[in-house]
């Protein structure tokens, strides 16, 4: 009987490559660092990490069922393309029936944040039934009766319209809803308030080519930085907002904060609560717990490892 899976899952800051067991535990691991985050770097990180961790595995390889990847963008989890927003339109990929072709296995592409909702649910949360997951600002999954919901080709969870010229109307204005950048532009606010003149340690942070990671800012944070602390409040408050919305829509049992956000810490929860609370229905928030996600990147990679010896299993 195969009893093993590969899982892949690229993150805001890493990517990472699992073998599972049927059991969950991780049997082999290869992680690697992400800085320029793009379609070419995607796919080239995903083949990587695939070689690798195939190598890595070499022992266990007549009982690996298949593999699961997960990765951004609207994926279709029946025919395994995924659609990268480019521009005015998008890029349409096969990564599924390249990736089976090229390794001769079952290969399942999922959503980042679908990937990841699975493995909080199944590893933390499996007494609650309803819950939501934040890939930062981009997306969501959702866990609906127990489940994973991904809707009728697997892309339910975007939290964004297609952008448009003019986005507003007599109601108001919806440019709201408009695709977020994935550090909810904490690096770009930070950089804006450092011209400004305002005194912060990030400083010193800024490379030569005038660059500044999203890890800095996570660090001035719990050194109490005011600078950063500022932009992670701005960029959570916003953040919350959504949230709020989401639990009055699908009024679940838990959020989850993710997709690397986390690493922001108490600050970031505890003003994302406090927007919660001013937009949320008192009566849909007040039994909702909202937390930061406790697998943290791994989630992807093990979401995408279980998810792929669930479906063989069902």
């Amino acid at each position: 009987m195969k009893q093993y899976a590969i899982g892949i899952g690229l993150n805001l800051f890493n990517a990472r490559a699992i073998l599972l067991r049927n059991d969950g535990k991780v049997m082999a691991e290869i992680k690697k660092d992400r800085r320029i985050i793009n379609a070419n770097e995607t796919i080239a990180t995903l083949l990587e990490l695939f070689e690798e961790i195939l190598a890595k595995s070499k022992h266990y390889s007549n009982d690996i069922r298949g593999a699961g990847c997960a990765v951004g963008g609207i994926v279709n989890n029946k025919t395994g393309i995924v659609y990268w927003p480019q521009h005015d339109s998008y890029i349409a990929l096969p990564l599924g029936e390249q990736l089976a072709k090229k390794y001769d296995m079952e290969v399942s592409i999922i959503n980042d944040a679908n990937a990841c909702a699975w493995a909080e649910y199944t590893v933390n949360y499996a007494k609650s039934k309803h819950l939501i997951y934040m890939f930062s600002g981009v997306g969501c999954g959702i866990i609906a009766d127990g489940k994973l919901y991904t809707g009728r080709d697997g892309g339910a969870g975007e939290l964004f319209l297609d952008s448009q010229p003019a986005m507003t109307s007599h109601l108001g204005d919806f440019s709201i809803f408009k695709p977020w950048p994935v550090d909810l532009d904490i690096v770009k606010r930070t950089k804006e308030l450092l011209s400004l003149g305002k005194e912060t340690m990030l400083v010193k942070k800024i490379s030569s080519t005038g660059e500044l990671s999203l890890d800095s800012i996570f660090e001035a944070v719990k050194k109490k930085d005011r600078v950063a602390r500022e932009v992670i409040r701005e960029a959570a408050f916003a953040l919350g907002v959504k949230i709020a919305m989401l639990i009055n829509v699908l009024n679940p049992e838990g959020v989850i904060i993710g997709g690397g956000l986390e690493n922001a810490g108490d600050v970031f929860l505890e003003e994302c609560v406090n927007a919660v609370k001013r937009f949320a229905f008192n009566e849909m928030r007040k039994n909702c717990k909202i937390s930061l996600s406790a697998l943290g990147a791994d989630a992807t990679s093990l979401g995408a490892a279980m998810l792929a010896l669930h479906q063989r299993q069902a």
